[in-house]
């Protein structure tokens, strides 16, 4: 199995660095990144789709679905990292968001979704994914801090030391729109079954 993880297309709220609501709609760069990221999806034999079910990427997942003639379902499961909504319209480096964060990170919140509870739907996705028939080729079109995690956790359900959590900040800050992560799926080989490639060169940036 073949699965590709697809960042949703650009939203103001991106460009401006901001906590977004789940109804943040695409910008017009946006639906054009989605549209070229369907063009190159289009050459890979795509035989499935799915997506988180905010708006931003159901967006793209449609703009995308649009190339390759595909209809794309929903699995929340694959939704952005739960805040609080106190920090919508903050920007990601204003200290409150810094200071959410941190918390976050030791397992003191008490609003949003705690760092346990993430892992755990990290594990439900990729449960889900591993389901489809062993041949698929699948577009995931999901969210930066959900995409990076994700990443960090798909072969290790435990905690990361305080060095890989600045390191997956530090990641997901740099992670553009419609960036894409290619993975080999063969549940029961290996250490978790899912291994990093680049086989179908689908890595390159496709921001506009």
């Amino acid at each position: 199995m073949k699965v590709i993880f697809v960042r949703h297309g650009q939203t103001g709220e991106n460009v401006a660095r901001r906590h977004q609501p789940g109804h943040t709609p695409l910008s017009i760069t946006g639906r054009q990144q989605a549209v070229a990221a369907g063009l190159k999806l289009s050459t890979i034999g795509v035989t499935h789709m799915v997506a988180s079910p905010l708006v931003r990427t159901l967006q793209t997942a449609s703009l995308i679905a649009n190339q390759i003639d595909l209809i794309p379902s929903i699995d929340h499961s694959l939704t952005e990292l739960k805040r609080p909504q106190w920090l919508t319209g903050f920007t990601h480096r204003h200290w409150k968001s810094l200071l959410f964060y941190g918390l976050w990170y030791l397992g003191l919140v008490r609003t949003g979704e705690s760092y346990a509870a993430i892992r755990t739907r990290i594990t439900t996705a990729r449960t889900n994914i591993e389901q489809l028939p062993s041949d698929s080729v699948v577009v995931v079109v999901s969210h930066a801090v959900f995409m990076s995690l994700f990443l960090a956790h798909v072969c290790s359900p435990r905690p990361f030391s305080p060095v890989s959590a600045v390191r997956t900040f530090i990641r997901l800050q740099q992670m553009h729109n419609t960036q894409m992560f290619e993975f080999t799926v063969s549940p029961g080989v290996g250490l978790c079954g899912w291994v990093r490639t680049e086989d179908l060169h689908l890595a390159q940036d496709l921001a506009l």
